[in-house]
């Protein structure tokens, strides 16, 4: 029985890991964070037109700046070693440097929905963080901590992304403030779990 035992257990050694499938979990999550924000939220009603404002279009290229650069730091994390981070703190710099300019020149930081946004993007965030984990649940990293933060701020920056088209809070010392909180409250969901799922 222990010979039998052992060649068992062999063989499900030899057997090869599945693929996490990360973009599609993480295309499927953000279709699910899409559904969420219309049928909760609804689309800002005047949408159409103000996509052709400046202040408007300027919210939405923040979002997605932020979302291409988190999806290429996460991307390009190696398996088994810790991330570049440099990155990451230069844009956080460059983003608080922005939202002082912002607030000294009169913009207002609070708006009408600061608490509703605050709040709404990291719940926003959980279908994709949980897609993304469920994926990642079989590896074990040793920086877990930190492959866990990526991955909240990533899902962070896909539910801001994806919030911006209900929200009429235009101004960027609101975005660059509020957005910018809600994507890193999601890193820290998204730490706490990576350190429990994904430690060694």
């Amino acid at each position: 029985m222990e010979t039998d035992e052992l060649i068992a257990a062999l063989a499900a050694d030899a057997t090869p890991a599945k693929r996490p499938r990360l973009i599609a979990r993480a295309v499927i999550g953000a279709l699910c964070t899409v559904v969420l924000v219309l049928v909760l939220y609804g689309l800002r009603p005047d949408l159409i037109d103000a996509l052709k404002a400046g202040p408007v279009q300027a919210k939405h290229f923040f979002t997605l700046f932020v979302l291409v650069g988190l999806t290429r730091l996460l991307t390009r994390a190696p398996v088994g070693e810790r991330a570049n981070m440099r990155p990451l703190w230069i844009t956080g710099t460059a983003i608080a440097v922005l939202w002082g300019g912002a607030a000294a020149m009169g913009g207002d930081p609070m708006g009408q929905t600061a608490l509703a946004c605050f709040v709404s993007i990291p719940l926003l965030a959980l279908p994709v963080i949980g897609l993304m984990f469920a994926g990642l649940r079989h590896r074990v990293e040793p920086f877990a901590a930190e492959r866990g933060f990526l991955t909240g701020l990533f899902a962070g920056a896909v539910s801001a992304s994806i919030y911006a088209v209900h929200c009429v809070e235009d101004a960027p010392a609101f975005y660059l403030l509020w957005y910018t909180a809600g994507i890193v409250v999601s890193g820290a969901i998204g730490h706490l779990i990576g350190k429990r799922v994904l430690s060694v």
